[in-house]
């Protein structure tokens, strides 16, 4: 026979199996497709489904099992389509509904089920309690315990004996911490029932994580799942995982080999193997199987957390942010894409960036000690010791016998007075681990103490591991900027830059030289270095758009450098927040909402450009948009305490007491422990004439964080508002012996003022400088306070105290440089322009130079700096006065009537209306 013969042949009969496939009615091809279903024949289930359903598109039958197939063949995206046009075409909900739950929590899509389905009640109680079983699952993913119970309770009501929903019992007994409950639970169940391919993966799960010494049990408990269910994903997974982790890569490739033969085109599979050459080293591997995965309109996040890992061994840190920020966006709950991204972020030297990331993992219980730790890594690269210090001993708290955080605990112990036995134990751990953490924590240590040769000894142990890194230069340079020895601290700045040139951290510090230098041209140049290299770095865009506002470029080109650093970098929501921002400070308020709406709709889980979004809508009038705005964060985060606060603002500004109290409870019940809802709370208590609730709320913080002084200074306010100044007293006495407690100093010395004890409050200030003789902030609130009480000898000392530590701290230059121009004394404009540089657009400082050029007969600067002044805070009416003050000091009459007319609008709503009217009668109005 010839060639073309052949061809011919298969042709007429392509023909003729398409004739019969036309031919067929609806019922046959669904019986077609059946058969090949129960000879576990998918490919040909799934050709016979889709010729069906190109002939018969509303086959709502069809479209069910065409669902079912797809997902069990790893495609979970396209299942949930053909079941969602399954109900539209009319296919039972009990059929279809529980499949849909089913494939929707695979997705992680929890939010959403609860949403659509969790009040639907099925009448068949069989398909209800598979449904209730999935809302469960649901609830326990986002940690709603409760709710979580109560569907739990409602499916074994409705099927008593359902097995799914008794081993999702065990894993809600896990969730609230009793795993010998479980364990127990699952014993009985498996005793019963030793069929159940679920009740031994859990079992598995829970003797996975009892110990190390329980893995053996754990896998053969997995592998008594696959003897029942080879096609069980997740058991595989485990198996693998377990071997991984113990270095056994042999019988890890062979379960991956069974894995393989049991589900060979399996996207999990595929991820798996990308999985293990990751552990290999085998970078260019996960990235041709991850990209062949992340084909198509539907990605998975764990996908492309795999792949950014992969990026990130491979030093493609652009490309590895990209795909993990994808990863978040996807998943905006998920913690592994979070750590990754904070740690890409530390690498990096972008300290602010990791902390913004980490910042919703701690919005829930906050008990897993790693992210104590990395975030404690990230205060600390951030200049931010005493946090750091804070999130060290809390990761104590919560693993005390880890090696890795033992250092931890020594700061607990520091925190209780027992500074010596403490700091000696932190060395020898820091010399015993070879790991970083108790370095870090050392070096957290003596910087709070201002020990600051302990610290650089502490350094020196970091940089023994870690020679080529850049932190331990850095932290030198930010010791020796302490020193004020700006020329060491460039020193150490370039030898870090030079171990890892694309460390923004040194490049931000640096910087930070030049401009202190006057040199803002260089400090640019740093920036635009790093954009070239990396178009789209958030902080080096963040960072030239400060520059520009700190320097004299108008407002318009700072919103064009903001909005070149979105158009480079869209997924980075820092800068569209900064944008956002900055319309709004303008005043812009519709281009905010412009931006804000962009922003959203380009990263619509991202709770910080909701958030924004959300305020911006209110600041238009438009709170009928802001309320779902902010539901919608709700749903996005149940566990956040920030979307009810909203709405107890938003209820507050419209005059509902009610709605916000109700707001504020439920910013509690999310999560108790929010500080932020707790002092709404207390606030509200207040207001409601509730010292002793007030109190109990404070009281809670206390105990949330023993080792904090939040929760004594919240009563001492509680006590100090009731004019209760002893108690005040006692509760703030309490805090200063805390780690953080040095800010409760002024507390005391306010509350024995205020209950009349002036004399032991000049003993108790007298003794904690002596004590504290680096406590800058004490010495500026004494000053402030001589001011106050126009003791002007006592302020300008202090004032003078603080420079003398702190040369560069804007506000005592400011207030000093106020002092001495309403003395009339020398030196105020020298202070003013000082500050003035330092933060240029600050209103309030610029109305101070204008009084000291004033003082000094330099009417025409003073003028200027008051423009400046009002055009930067144009609702600050004493702001204008002053300018129309200066007008007039200047003859410039009609320029002073302007801005009098101004006032004049506000009426009696301004306290300085009477002077306005006077003013306005001397140029003859």
């Amino acid at each position: 026979m010839t060639l073309g013969m052949d061809l011919r042949t298969l042709l007429l009969a392509v023909l003729l199996a398409t004739a019969g496939c036309a031919d067929k009615s609806d019922r046959e091809l669904l019986a077609l497709a059946r058969d090949h279903l129960q000879k576990n024949d998918r490919p040909a289930a799934t050709i016979e489904l889709k010729n069906l359903l190109q002939k018969f598109p509303k086959s709502g039958e069809g479209r069910f099992l065409l669902g079912q197939v797809l997902f069990e063949s790893g495609d979970a995206a396209a299942a949930e389509a053909q079941l969602r046009e399954a109900l539209t075409a009319g296919h039972p909900d009990s059929d279809t509904l529980p499949l849909l739950a089913t494939v929707m929590v695979s997705l992680g899509q929890f939010p959403a089920l609860v949403h659509q389905f969790g009040a639907l009640e099925l009448k068949d109680d069989r398909a209800a309690a598979q449904l209730k079983t999935q809302l469960a699952i649901a609830h326990l993913s986002t940690r709603s315990l409760d709710d979580a119970e109560a569907a739990l309770g409602t499916a074994l009501q409705r099927a008593p004996g359902h097995l799914p929903a008794l081993v999702l019992q065990g894993r809600l007994k896990l969730a609230r911490g009793d795993a010998p409950g479980a364990l127990a639970q699952m014993e009985d169940l498996l005793s019963r029932h030793s069929g159940h391919a679920d009740g031994w993966l859990l079992k598995g799960d829970l003797l996975a994580l009892r110990s190390k010494a329980d893995a053996p049990a754990a896998i053969e408990a997995y592998r008594k799942a696959l003897g029942i269910d080879n096609t069980l994903v997740t058991a595989h997974a485990a198996v693998l995982s377990l071997l991984t982790e113990r270095q056994d890569f042999d019988a890890a490739g062979k379960q991956f080999a069974e894995m393989k033969r049991a589900l060979p085109k399996h996207p999990q599979t595929l991820y798996f193997e990308a999985l293990l050459a990751l552990k290999r080293g085998e970078s260019m591997r996960v990235r041709e199987i991850t990209e062949a995965l992340l084909r198509g309109p539907q990605q998975d996040p764990r996908v492309l957390l795999l792949a950014g890992q992969a990026e990130m061994q491979m030093n493609s840190n652009v490309q590895a942010e990209a795909l993990l920020v994808k990863a978040l966006k996807l998943a905006p709950q998920a913690a592994p894409p979070r750590r990754m991204l904070a740690q890409l972020y530390l690498a990096g030297g972008q300290a602010d960036q990791a902390l913004a990331v980490l910042k919703p993992l701690f919005e829930g219980s906050g008990q897993d000690a790693g992210l104590w730790v990395l975030q404690g890594r990230a205060q600390l690269m951030a200049g931010d010791a005493r946090s750091a210090e804070a999130s060290f001993a809390r990761a104590a708290g919560l693993r005390p016998d880890d090696k890795r955080i033992q250092a931890s605990t020594a700061l607990a112990r520091l925190g209780q007075g027992q500074a010596g036995p403490a700091l000696n134990e932190l060395e020898a751990v820091a010399r015993a681990d070879g790991g970083t953490t108790a370095d870090l924590a050392l070096i957290s240590e003596r910087l709070r103490r201002g020990e600051l040769d302990a610290a650089l000894k502490a350094v020196d142990g970091l940089a023994a591991k870690q020679p080529k890194a850049a932190l331990p230069d850095l932290l030198r340079g930010r010791i020796a900027m302490q020193r004020r020895d700006t020329a060491a601290a460039r020193r150490h700045f370039e030898a870090a830059l030079s171990k890892e040139p694309a460390h923004f951290g040194a490049q931000a510090s640096l910087a930070a030289l030049d401009v202190s230098e006057g040199k803002r041209d260089v400090a640019q140049a740093r920036f635009k270095s790093v954009l070239q290299r990396d178009p789209g770095h958030a902080q080096a865009h963040l960072a030239l758009a400060e520059l520009a506002a700190r320097g004299e470029a108008s407002k318009e080109d700072v919103t064009r450098l903001l909005a070149a650093g979105v158009a480079a970098n869209p997924a980075a929501a820092a800068l569209r927040a900064a944008l956002i921002d900055q319309h709004m400070d303008d005043g812009n308020t519709a281009q905010a909402l412009s931006a804000a709406q962009d922003a959203v709709a380009a990263l619509p889980d991202q709770i910080e450009l909701l958030d924004r979004l959300g305020r911006v809508q209110w600041a238009a009038g438009d709170i009928n948009q802001a309320v779902p705005t902010f539901n919608k964060m709700v749903m996005l985060q149940p566990r956040s305490a920030l979307p009810h606060l909203r709405l107890a603002e938003l209820h507050g500004a419209r005059g509902n007491s009610e709605g916000a109290a109700a707001s504020v409870r439920r910013a509690m019940e999310a999560d108790p422990a929010s500080l932020a809802a707790q002092r709404a709370g207390i606030a509200l208590a207040l207001r409601a004439k509730r010292p002793a609730q007030a109190l109990a709320i404070a009281r809670t913080v206390q105990s949330q964080r023993a080792n904090e002084a939040v929760g004594l200074l919240l009563e001492g306010e509680i006590e100090l508002a009731q004019k209760n100044f002893d108690a005040a007293a006692a509760a703030f006495r309490k805090a200063l012996v805390k780690p953080d407690g040095s800010a409760a100093a002024a507390k005391v010395h306010q509350a024995l003022t205020s209950g009349g004890k002036a004399a032991e409050a000049g003993r108790m200030a007298e003794a904690w400088q002596k004590s504290h003789p680096d406590d800058v902030a004490f010495v500026l609130y004494l000053a402030d306070t001589a001011l106050s009480q126009d003791n002007t000898a006592l302020a300008e000392m202090r004032y003078r105290a603080v420079l003398k530590h702190q040369p560069d701290h804007v506000n005592a230059l400011n207030n000093l440089a106020y002092l001495l121009a309403r003395l009339k004394k020398p030196g105020a404009v020298e202070l003013a322009e000082r500050a003035v540089r330092l933060a240029p657009n600050r209103a309030p400082l610029l109305d101070t130079l204008a009084l000291s050029y004033a003082q000094e007969n330099q009417l025409a600067k003073a003028v200027e700096s008051q423009s400046k002044a009002v055009a930067l805070a144009p609702d600050a009416h004493d702001f204008r006065l002053s300018l129309a003050r200066l007008q007039m000091q200047a003859g410039n009459k009609a320029a002073a009537r302007v801005e009098l007319d101004k006032l004049a609008a506000q009426g009696t709503r301004f306290a300085g209306h009477d002077e306005v009217r006077q003013l306005l009668k001397s140029l003859g109005s």
